[in-house]
């Protein structure tokens, strides 16, 4: 009697779980043509039965959960996209901590690697970090756009969806993980973060030499469009006419929130189109009459390729209405946008639509390229293995633990010490790590590098030469 009675509660979730994918992910269509052509419903009985065979026939008894988990996870991994996920409860809780601005973690924004042919079978199997969090610990900890979750605790990532990193990562304050970084798909290096109250941060600014306005976007959410409100009012108050914009490693967040932000540079116009499946929900987002800063304002963006979704929304839109120069390298590509969709005490994260610059530019999975190009050049490859060995050694972190506000005598030392060893990267590399090591320990960091942002520099020379 009893398994009769899991057969039929079995056969009650496939019939659900058929139903519920019917009804989210698969619109009707016509039969094709051609007698051999199968229609949802045949494709949906035939996972009804395959999932009813394994329960009952596999050499093993199956846990109807990890059974109903596999086959989501490998629903959604055919769609090829990164951003569409199922989230059980327990991802969706956390979901819910990051929207409302606090989690205990280690401060990374995480994806799926994106399909890329000229990577082996595609892609790499590993989690990629977007970017890190400021002022947390896997940003305090050298943490890079661009790295991928290679192991954590000594446990291997290879084919961890986003969920599992987030469940290993996330954690109560004050204890440790242990991550395994692959850096430029070449070399791996050991960093053992203490977890932290992760709050997510929005802006920061300040003024360059008395003349010029910069503004640090750091994520786009409810408060982000007052806190850039507000740095604006102040740069106009002083008579500014030149502003630089940073949305480097900035990995999106709230439409609503960068639409909001756009309003203050544009005095009507299209900020972005959003476009869906159905005509019937596209949207055209447009600036209000009226805006903050002046047209004879000089504005500079800086990018990256940890700029993301909302930041390339902004970006896109100071471009095509030329408004603004865009100095860096090409953003991110992330140019989708997704949808919570409930699933009893879980949900679906689906892609929906995609949205488009000003211009009807798609920057999905192409990213958004800048008018000047400025990158940081290539190590050779001697200078790539001193670079990971000074990584796997901690051998930066263990100069600062004894030298928390190096003396350039002391740096001067150390790097003579590492040339000795043959442990070498290059000076300037040698000393930018220094300092973002010391500054990344200080409780409020500098807001901008004047010495060592290659990007930056550029941005302040361009705008003082009349741009």
């Amino acid at each position: 009697m009893e398994r009769k009675r899991e057969r039929i509660l079995w056969v009650t979730a496939v019939a659900f779980l058929g139903l519920t994918l019917a009804t989210v992910l698969l619109a009707p269509v016509a039969r094709a043509q051609g007698a051999n052509r199968k229609s949802n419903q045949d494709y949906l009985r035939d996972l009804e039965t395959a999932l009813y065979i394994l329960q009952n026939n596999y050499v093993d008894e199956i846990d109807s959960e990890e059974l109903f988990r596999g086959a989501m996870e490998g629903l959604f991994t055919s769609l090829n996209d990164p951003y569409s996920l199922y989230l059980d409860d327990k991802f969706l809780e956390q979901l819910t901590d990051t929207t409302e601005g606090k989690y205990g973690g280690v401060g990374l924004y995480i994806s799926k690697d994106r399909y890329d042919p000229e990577k082996p079978f595609g892609r790499l199997p590993y989690v990629k970090v977007v970017s890190p969090i400021e002022n947390t610990p896997g940003w305090r900890a050298g943490l890079n756009a661009g790295d991928y979750i290679y192991a954590i605790n000594g446990e291997s990532a290879e084919g961890f969806s986003t969920q599992d990193v987030s469940n290993r990562l996330r954690g109560t304050p004050g204890s440790s993980v242990t991550i395994t970084i692959l850096r430029d798909s070449s070399f791996t290096f050991d960093v053992t973060l203490k977890r932290a109250e992760v709050e997510i941060p929005t802006v920061k600014s300040t003024v360059i030499a008395n003349r010029i306005g910069y503004l640090r976007i750091i994520e786009f959410t409810p408060y982000s469009a007052p806190r850039v409100k507000e740095s604006l009012q102040e740069f106009n108050a002083m008579g500014l006419k030149k502003l630089i914009i940073d949305v480097r490693s900035n990995p999106g967040g709230l439409l609503d929130s960068v639409v909001d932000v756009a309003d203050l540079f544009f005095s009507g116009g299209v900020v972005v189109n959003t476009q869906y499946r159905h005509q019937r929900q596209n949207q055209v987002h447009r600036a209000r009459p009226g805006k903050l800063v002046p047209s004879d304002v000089k504005i500079v963006v800086l990018i990256d390729k940890g700029s993301a979704s909302a930041s390339e929304i902004l970006t896109g839109a100071l471009k095509d209405r030329g408004r603004a120069t865009i100095i860096g390298e090409t953003t991110y590509g992330k140019g989708s946008i997704q949808q919570i969709l409930p699933l009893n005490d879980a949900a679906i994260k689906l892609t929906t639509g995609r949205y488009y610059t000003p211009d009807g530019t798609s920057i999905d999975k192409t990213g958004i390229g800048p008018d000047i190009q400025v990158t940081e050049p290539e190590l050779t490859e001697e200078q790539a293995d001193a670079y990971a060995t000074l990584l796997q050694e901690n051998r930066i972190s263990a100069f600062v633990d004894d030298y928390p506000k190096p003396k350039k005598s002391q740096v001067d030392k150390f790097i003579r010490q590492l040339k000795n060893e043959k442990v070498y990267p290059g000076e300037r590399i040698l000393r930018l790590m220094v300092k973002r090591e010391s500054e990344r320990r200080l409780n409020s960091p500098p807001v901008v590098d004047l010495e060592y942002d290659s990007v930056l520099l550029k941005a302040i020379d361009y705008l003082n030469k009349g741009g």
